[in-house]
């Protein structure tokens, strides 16, 4: 099978756009750091410890089994795992062997998974093995158009991830780093996911600016709650080990208290998540009495990230800094914390310092005055090279070459940025991106909603919630609500929590509904509410 993604990179590199330098690729790197010390461990889940020379053994096998299947270099390897060690192993086989990784949230089910696979052309997905509540593989079989290759992890069926670890190990095909490497999926505003593309050159330049900026080697152990299907624990679990020689904890489920005890077990030394992860670390290592001595930085991202909790965690965690971040899948980690804690304590109330260029523009695309407010504009190296569908692009950068962020901020100091306000309709919920039309139009087809309007409102645990101001006819209620979206195939993630039955929905004069005004009203009913 011929590249299928093969037509769009090469519209991407006539356009310009890579800007990362040219280094080894992570298969590259793999090989070498492999043979220079195959016992160093790579990372630890669920009791076991894997090594470099484990690692790559397995990915050679992983790799010669696909490719005795078929796969060819350029096609696109998918998987829906929790932080499981294995989603190691898949990504460095993919690197060795000039496979694109599509990782994907388990909360994803068939309405995500039904736009996300045929796009990347997927030939192979790995999936967790059946629960009571879910079967992630009749899920996939029963979409029109499943991959042709279906692997299932710790379970026992035939055919699954450790019978292709049986396979004999192949030669690796490496890639040039130019080549994509990731392709991962964001909520957009228009409610249809946006595949994001990035080269092994661009992660590669995000790790290491942002290692530089926190100083991280190989005496750093990172602890990685956050999902691998998202960017950030993408990135925490999958490169930073190789390029920076730390050691990643994964752990597959949140729980603060077994944070606490896994960050002093382990001797971590880094974490990062959004405001709940911050909120429920400091209240878990209040209870247990521990101040978390050896974990010197965290970094806190997402949606409402209050200075106060920035400030709690400096003064809880004495020898951590502990600092608000910003990015995007699209530009991962721009703006990654700040380096001190004189710092952080100094800049608690800003989302972190610069590590790409920045441009504040007006209404026009026009830079503001210094000081002023502007929607964010973000060129650097880290940048990916563009969406997956061409027609995302539209929009999306300036004729210079700088992405648009979508949010409202000002810069202090020409360098800290504060985010103030959010020019696209998109909720952020415990970090994760949710469009409000993916919803709206999911709810649109049940037969008694006559109009409906989603809009996030602050909430401390979770950064925001989603509010769903509803016109309807009698009957109509919560549970209605979440019956009809589960028979949509909506992941629960995007559920709203919450349900305003209206009269009418606020409208201006050309017949727009007034969004701000719904998030007004869904702030203040929260606040009256907590």
């Amino acid at each position: 099978m011929t590249d299928p993604l093969g037509p769009r990179l090469a519209d991407l590199a006539a356009g310009g756009r890579h800007r990362a330098p040219e280094r080894p690729g992570l298969g590259d790197l793999a090989l070498a750091l492999a043979a220079e010390d195959p016992d160093r461990v790579v990372v630890s889940q669920g009791g076991r410890d894997v090594t470099r020379g484990q690692m790559l053994d397995m990915a050679l096998r992983l790799g010669g089994a696909l490719i005795a299947r078929g796969l060819q270099p350029g096609a696109s390897v998918a998987f829906q795992l929790p932080n499981w060690w294995e989603a190691t192993v898949i990504n460095l086989a993919c690197a060795l062997f000039g496979w694109r990784i599509v990782p994907l949230l388990p909360i994803y089910r068939a309405a995500e998974l039904r736009a996300i696979l045929p796009a990347c052309a997927v030939q192979a997905i790995f999936l967790p093995p059946a629960t009571p509540g879910r079967d992630y593989r009749a899920t996939v079989e029963g979409l029109d158009s499943p991959p042709p290759h279906i692997f299932t992890l710790r379970g026992d069926a035939p055919g699954g991830f450790d019978d292709l670890l049986r396979h004999a190990p192949a030669e690796p095909a490496l890639p040039p780093c130019t080549d994509a490497k990731l392709i991962i999926f964001t909520s957009g505003s228009t409610g249809r996911p946006k595949g994001v593309l990035h080269t092994h050159a661009s992660l590669d330049a995000v790790v290491r600016q942002t290692a530089d900026t926190w100083d991280t080697g190989e005496g750093d152990v990172l602890y990685v709650p956050s999902p691998v299907g998202h960017i950030g624990g993408s990135i925490y679990a999958f490169e930073f080990p190789w390029i920076t020689g730390c050691r990643t904890i994964l752990d597959d489920q949140w729980d603060p208290a077994r944070a606490v005890r896994a960050i002093d077990d382990h001797g971590a030394t880094f974490m990062a998540g959004a405001t709940p992860f911050l909120a429920g670390l400091l209240a878990a290592a209040e209870a247990a009495g521990s101040a978390l001595p050896g974990l010197r930085r965290f970094v806190c991202g997402g949606a409402s990230v209050p200075p106060e909790l920035v400030r709690r965690g400096l003064a809880a965690f004495p020898n951590a800094v502990v600092s608000r971040a910003y990015g995007s899948s699209e530009v991962p980690l721009a703006f990654p914390g700040i380096q001190t804690r004189a710092g952080a304590e100094a800049h608690a109330d800003t989302d972190g310092e610069a590590a790409v260029e920045v441009r504040l523009l007006d209404s026009v695309g026009a830079e503001v005055q210094p000081g002023a407010e502007g929607e964010i504009a973000l060129r650097g190296p880290q940048m990916f090279i563009g969406y997956l569908d061409p027609a995302d692009d539209i929009g999306s950068f300036t004729e210079d070459g700088f992405f648009v962020m979508g949010d409202l901020g000002r810069l202090t100091e020409g360098r800290y940025i504060t985010i103030t306000g959010r020019t696209k309709d998109i909720i952020i919920r415990k970090g994760e991106n949710i469009a409000p039309l993916e919803i709206e139009n999911a709810l649109l087809t049940h037969p008694d909603v006559l109009a409906v309007s989603i809009v996030g409102a602050p909430d401390a645990e979770r950064g925001e919630i989603a509010v769903a101001f509803v016109v309807a006819r009698p009957g109509f209620d919560m549970v209605a609500m979440r019956d009809h979206l589960e028979d949509a195939g909506l992941a629960r993630q995007k559920f709203p929590e919450r349900l305003e039955l209206v009269e009418a929905l606020p409208m201006n004069a050309v017949g727009k509904v007034q969004k701000p005004e719904l998030r007004r009203i869904a702030a203040r009913l929260v606040r009256q509410d907590a």
